[in-house]
């Protein structure tokens, strides 16, 4: 499922507004996270439409899930920051480009980015442990394709015994 469909969904957009302050001041007042959102801010309609389903469109929990994974992924940008800044310093030696240029003093990072826990896992596994991280990437791939063809196939059968 694509976000445009529930992106209008009114939890969507109350929670998103909710949450726009109170990410401001957690990403404040949380000891150790060391990452302001500001342009992040902006997607952040695009974080919640996955929950939909499993809070049923109820405000209260999708804002309650949010906030958790709101101030999870603050420290998960605070992280990944510094290989975000070099990523981003690296893209500006080779262009030029002054939209990638970050100020010295200055880390960037993108909460609507890293702030999920599976790039968080996938960049470790392959950073900390190179081939080892990349072979059980592959092989969770793998064994989630499998069972899912597994799942698809079960499926015909089952509604055809009804």
């Amino acid at each position: 499922m694509i976000p445009a469909l529930v992106i209008g969904h009114p939890t969507t957009l109350v929670v998103s507004l909710l949450l726009i302050p109170v990410t401001l001041f957690l990403s404040v007042v949380l000891p150790g996270n060391q990452f302001l959102p500001l342009a992040s801010l902006a997607g952040m309609f695009y974080l919640f439409p996955a929950v939909l389903p499993i809070t049923k469109g109820k405000v209260l929990k999708t804002f309650l899930i949010g906030l958790v994974s709101l101030i999870v992924g603050l420290y998960f940008v605070t992280d990944l920051a510094p290989f975000f800044t070099q990523a981003a310093h690296d893209v500006f030696v080779k262009t030029g480009d002054a939209a990638v240029k970050i100020p010295e003093g200055f880390q960037g990072g993108a909460l609507d980015f890293a702030s999920s826990i599976f790039s968080w896992c996938i960049f470790h596994l392959i950073y900390n442990f190179k081939y080892v991280g990349s072979a059980i990437l592959v092989a969770v791939a793998l064994i989630m394709a499998i069972y899912n063809r597994s799942r698809i196939i079960k499926e015909p059968k089952a509604h055809s015994n009804n």
